[in-house]
This record gives C-alpha cells, structure tokens and sequence, in this order.
C-alpha cells in the first residue's frame, strides 16, 4: 500500500472515530426560549439551569426549563454505552423536594424509548415555597437508576 493510500485510510478512521464520538457524547444544552424560565415566575437557579450526575454507568443531565405558579418542567438526558434505558420510568421514579422537605411526584414523564441514549420532558407540580419566594433551593431525587439507589440533582435559588 503505497504512503498515499495510508494516509487517506488515517485521515478516514480518525474522521469516522470523531463522528461516532460526537454523536455518543450527547449532552443537554439550552435551546433558544426553553431554557428561560416563563414570565409567570422569575425565580431562576442560581448555580446553572443544568444539574449532572454521573455516578456508576449511566450519567444524567438534568435542565431547568421552565417555572410558573403551576409547574416546572425539566429536560432530562439519560447517556449510557452499557445500560438499556428504555425501561427507566422516570415518572415513577423521580420525586421534586424543597427546602422545607415538601415532596412532589412527577405530572409525567414524556419520552420516547433510545436504548443508550434517551431523552424526554419531567413535568412536577410548582412548590408553594417556590411560588411564594421563600424556597433556598429545589432537588429532584431519582432512584434506582443502573444500580445507583438515589441520584440527587440540586439548584439553589
């Protein structure tokens, strides 16, 4: 094989080596009006609207969308190469928590299946305290995600 056609082959695997990376290397990331909360209340978090946990095999990112007296709405980005997502239903095993202790389970979990890499929308119903002003921080806690009991994903207002 002559020094040419060893070239063209390298510069073809690192080429093909970047486009699988990239595409499995997925992470959430605002988009445009989505990330900002609505105009129906201005608490905004104040360590980033993205909280990550990325214990055992699977990392989930987890974005602040939206807020308003009557819900808060999180994008959620489930990225694994070795665990089958699909059958994670975050509907039944996220729970809301605020400062005050106060839990609040999920209006819905919209998300179509992905295998290693999943993505949906978690809807929860807006805290009094967050509504009111008074809450210090908000946490969504999900269980029993590839063998890691309880992940815990934090904004402080």
């Amino acid at each position: 094989m002559s020094k040419l056609a060893k070239g063209s082959l390298l510069v073809i695997s690192i080429f093909l080596l970047a486009v699988i990376f990239t595409g499995c290397s997925s992470r959430l990331a605002p988009s445009g009006k989505e990330g900002v909360p609505s105009s129906g209340l201005s608490t905004r978090p104040t360590n980033g609207p993205v909280q990550t946990n990325s214990e055992g095999a699977v990392s989930i990112d987890v974005e602040w969308v939206t807020a308003d007296d009557a819900v808060l709405v999180f994008n959620v980005a489930m990225n694994t190469h070795v665990v089958d997502l699909d059958s994670y239903d975050l509907g039944k095993l996220a729970l809301l928590r605020d400062d005050a202790g106060n839990e609040y389970y999920p209006l819905s979990w919209d998300s179509a299946p992905g295998g290693h890499h999943r993505e949906g929308r978690l809807t929860f119903p807006a805290p009094a305290s967050l509504t009111q002003g008074g809450a210090r921080y908000i946490e969504i806690m999900i269980r029993d995600v590839a063998d890691i009991k309880e992940r815990v994903l934090k904004w402080q207002l």
